[in-house]
């Protein structure tokens, strides 16, 4: 699976906070479990089964 990355931009003041409580690999995990969720809830089924199949659908 090839990975992105991606920025947000966010409240200095929050994140030092956050900072303060969780490490970054914690703040990492918590962002990741919610960008899945976000997915889950957002793509359709049949896409999130195959997405190997999409791509290769895209090439041709």
């Amino acid at each position: 699976m090839k990975m992105s990355t991606i920025q947000i931009r966010y409240d200095s003041e929050k994140l030092n906070a956050l900072r303060k409580y969780r490490n970054e690999a914690e703040l990492r995990v918590g962002l990741e479990a919610h960008l899945q969720e976000l997915y889950e809830r957002n793509v359709p089924t049949e896409l999130r089964k195959t997405p190997g199949r999409r791509n290769e659908n895209a090439a041709v």
